[in-house]
């Protein structure tokens, strides 16, 4: 048998060995003493791990409960904050009594309808294009009633046509008359044909009559169809700017209550601007009073006006009444768009008497209705030279904090804060000039505090 084949295998706590048979006995024993565990040496203490373990989480708790808890609330929860605005102020800020916002209206225009309806057969205007009082700006589908004109047309034709047979058969009665009359007189003709003739005579003339009343209802029913068909066409009562045009060719006009009318059109030499003024303050506007007028679309340009009408009734709801500015300073009209010297609502003022820079930044603005604006009431009339210093922009002081090392301001946006670098000038007007441009009317938060972080939800606190 093969030497392998007499090896011996056993176990011994777990541990398997194989010896050959030709080992001796106390080198056996002495091999599997040497296997023996030792029972009496204790495993090495986990106490070091546990401190370790426990400095980990102390370390997390930490910074959890001041950077992750702090952000995690401040994203979770809306933070109430006090709210400021970017103003815009002008040199003549001293003169300033009381301020308005308002829109530019236009005293003059009209929403140009038709008085009969239809259906629009074509638009002879552009939006943008100037038309004068008078000028045709549509037309309505007019061939039904064209047709019903030719008809009551033909029918006063052989009204009249009525009328010169009847006028025709009269003269020949007169003719037998005058013939048979001497026949008479002879006896040659009985006398009753002579009073049958004048009789026939009498009815002829009011056969006339009848043919003539008749001609002259057809005539009027023709004219009053023209009239009717010289309202398919639309006209303009003003001249004036087409601003909108509210159909289109097809759609169907009627002048009942709740239709928009063709076209609209609006004077834009009688341009003004309409705030609503408390009527606590209405003390300080009197007529033809100075004012400065600021432009939304154009904040940094200022142009003059004066009162030019207060309203005689007061809003109960608002408690407030509608005042209305004129341009001293005319504002600029859109291209193609006719001025008319000396136009209802702005003033005709000569452009030379501004600044040549203050008149080439006035006139480089277009005025549109329904135009943003902010009106100054002023104790003075602006001058030229105050009139082209340009206006500045001003932040709350306590809205400017430092955020690594650079002024920031926390811009207020829909409901979150936008962190904005800024560059922050000197002291003015309860505030400090604002070198970098951010638009007049942005909302910041005054007095930020130090966890308020870029996109956090916070909502405005109420006074």
């Amino acid at each position: 048998m093969p030497q392998s084949a007499q090896l011996r295998g056993f176990t011994v706590g777990g541990i398997s060995a194989t010896v050959s048979p030709h080992v001796s006995g106390d080198q056996l024993s002495q091999d599997l003493a040497s296997l023996k565990i030792d029972r009496g040496v204790k495993p090495p203490s986990g106490s070091s791990k546990i401190v370790v373990v426990a400095a980990l989480l102390a370390a997390l708790a930490l910074i959890g409960a001041f950077v992750v808890y702090p952000r995690a609330r401040a994203q979770l929860f809306t933070s109430e904050v006090k709210l400021g605005e970017v103003a815009l102020i002008s040199p003549a800020q001293a003169q300033v009594q009381l301020t308005a916002t308002g829109y530019v209206v236009a005293l003059i225009y009209a929403k140009v309808a038709s008085k009969v309806a239809g259906r629009i057969a074509e638009i002879f205007v552009e939006e943008g294009q100037t038309i004068e009082k008078g000028s045709k700006v549509a037309r309505l589908e007019d061939v039904d009633f064209k047709t019903q004109l030719a008809t009551a047309r033909a029918h006063a034709a052989a009204a009249r046509a009525r009328v010169a047979v009847a006028r025709a058969s009269l003269a020949e009665l007169k003719v037998q008359i005058d013939r048979n009359a001497p026949l008479v007189e002879l006896g040659a003709v009985a006398k009753a044909t002579l009073d049958d003739l004048k009789t026939r005579d009498e009815s002829a003339s009011a056969s006339i009559q009848a043919a003539l009343a008749e001609a002259a209802e057809a005539d009027a029913a023709v004219q009053a169809l023209e009239v009717q068909l010289g309202s398919y066409e639309i006209i303009t009562p003003i001249s004036g700017t087409v601003v909108d045009k509210l159909v289109k060719v097809g759609e169907g006009v009627s002048p009942g209550f709740g239709t928009p009318g063709v076209i609209e059109v609006i004077d834009l030499t009688s341009l003004v601007v309409e705030v609503d003024v408390p009527e606590t303050r209405l003390s300080q506007v009197a007529i033809d009073g100075p004012c400065e007028i600021v432009l939304d679309a154009a904040p940094t340009t200022r142009f003059r006006g004066a009162v030019k009408e207060i309203g005689r009734r007061v809003n109960r709801s608002k408690a407030t009444v509608p005042v209305k500015i004129r341009f001293v300073d005319r504002p600029a009209l859109p291209s193609g768009s006719a001025a008319s010297p000396g136009g209802a609502g702005l003033g005709a003022s000569p452009a030379g008497m501004l600044d040549p820079k203050a008149a080439k930044a006035r006139d480089s603005i277009t005025v549109l209705p329904d135009m943003a604006a902010r009106v100054s009431f002023l104790s003075e009339a602006l001058d030229p030279a105050q009139l082209a210093t340009p206006p500045k922009l001003v932040v709350p002081t306590a809205a400017v904090v430092q955020r690594h090392g650079s002024d920031v301001v926390f811009v207020f946006d829909d409901g979150q804060v936008r962190m904005t670098a800024v560059k922050a000038g000197a002291p003015a007007a309860d505030g400090r000039e604002l070198e970098t441009k951010l638009p007049p009317g942005t909302k910041v938060v005054l007095d930020p505090p130090a966890e308020l972080t870029e996109g956090q939800n916070v909502k405005e606190k109420k006074l």
